[in-house]
């Protein structure tokens, strides 16, 4: 039953985040940062989980899934109550709070000194991003399922993440390892040097597939029928009730969050693709994605972290994701992988020795070439101890994809 509720773990957590926010002070972000604090220990303490045995309840799976649009609910109905000041109570839940506790949350929330809500919006990202942002993801790929795509959209939506699903299912998965992709990063950038580009590019992105299905169907961009529109919609409800709960704080609050739970989802991506090199017109594989089997991760991101199987076959539910043990692990975890791209020398120093071994071991030679040109344009001199680099391979670099 444990392989069941382990994937309840996930939204039950974020739920309880979402109620000692009502507590102000420390309590704000504690529980928060302990969330990032424990998934990067104990993923070192655990050992990995490779197992690929079936599961036969399937609906519990789902339900873990479906669990996450409330738990998304709740974090931000908590960050708008936070926004809120005086005798605001939207809702009425300070007045329930205290009730049932006997803490008047109300008078803890006015006496909250500022920084506590500084830190507060460095801690909650993660936690957004996993209840909006990594139960849509495995939601909006399931394409066949009218109801879970329709859920995952709305629940990526909450945090303003309009472009990501139709960008990621129709193009990422697509352009994955080529310069087209905005989520696969060069070799050579920085965290912050991708992040830009990465978000520029994905909105463009999904503009560009939404209009081009449109078209097809023979639908006006302005017509009910974009997606984009619709989600939008969701977004713009979502903002005009941070409003009604708190007012323009409440909206400043809200957008502040959608810009924190977009950057961590693009670092994640940052995290799984870094560097990979892959022949546009040859097909996606196992080995164009960063894998990771820690159990701690995988629990927390719905197996988002069995990335190599992902990529070959999207549509594959998050429970039947094979481990794919022989393909080269990003560094340290996902947590750990996550935390350290922002220190860049210390992601260089854990990054180069896993494109060196990925080059060596799971790089095709026609990709060689291509490799030779993102090496050189990284800047990265330990970069030109690729096999890519001292073997000799006279072909030439397709045209449009020199690097990145």
């Amino acid at each position: 039953m444990f392989r069941y509720l382990r994937f309840y773990v996930a939204p039950l957590t974020i739920m309880a985040i979402s109620v000692g926010m009502f507590f102000g002070y420390h309590w704000l972000w504690l529980p928060a940062a302990l969330y990032i604090a424990t998934i990067a220990t104990l993923d070192q303490m655990f050992p990995h989980d490779v197992k690929e045995t079936p599961y036969d309840f399937e609906f519990l799976l789902d339900l873990a899934l479906y669990l996450s649009t409330p738990a998304a609910i709740m974090l931000y109905f908590a960050l708008f109550w936070v926004a809120g000041s005086g005798t605001q109570d939207a809702l009425g839940a300070g007045a329930l709070v205290q009730s049932l506790t006997g803490i008047d949350v109300i008078a803890a929330r006015n006496a909250t000194p500022w920084y506590h809500y500084v830190f507060m919006f460095a801690a909650i990202a993660l936690p957004a991003t996993g209840a909006g942002g990594l139960a849509g993801h495995e939601l909006t790929h399931r394409t066949s399922r009218p109801f879970d795509l329709w859920l995952g959209r709305i629940t990526m939506a909450f945090n303003w993440g309009i472009a990501f699903p139709i960008e990621h299912v129709y193009g990422h998965h697509a352009y994955v390892g080529t310069s087209k992709d905005p989520a696969t990063a060069a070799r050579g950038d920085s965290v912050y040097a991708h992040l830009p580009k990465a978000m520029y590019r994905t909105v463009v992105n999904a503009w560009e597939i939404e209009s081009a299905r449109l078209e097809k169907i023979g639908a006006h961009f302005l017509s009910p029928k974009n997606v984009l529109l619709r989600m939008g919609a969701v977004a713009l409800a979502t903002s005009a009730f941070a409003y009604y709960c708190a007012g323009w704080t409440g909206v400043m609050f809200h957008l502040i969050v959608c810009t924190f739970t977009k950057l961590a989802l693009e670092v994640l991506n940052y995290v799984e693709h870094y560097g990979l090199i892959r022949v546009p017109t040859d097909p996606v594989q196992p080995r164009h994605s960063w894998n990771c089997n820690h159990v701690v991760s995988g629990v927390f991101t719905y197996n988002l972290t069995r990335h190599s199987h992902h990529h070959a076959d999207a549509q594959v539910p998050y429970h039947e994701l094979r481990s794919h043990s022989e393909q080269p692990e990003m560094p340290g975890g996902l947590m750990t992988a996550y935390l350290s791209t922002l220190v860049p020398p210390l992601w260089r120093k854990k990054i180069i020795p896993k494109l060196l071994e990925w080059d060596a071991t799971q790089a095709d030679k026609r990709e060689y070439a291509l490799i030779r040109a993102a090496n050189s344009k990284s800047h990265w001199p330990e970069l030109q101890q690729s096999v890519a680099n001292t073997t000799q391979d006279t072909r030439a670099v397709p045209q449009g994809n020199l690097g990145y």
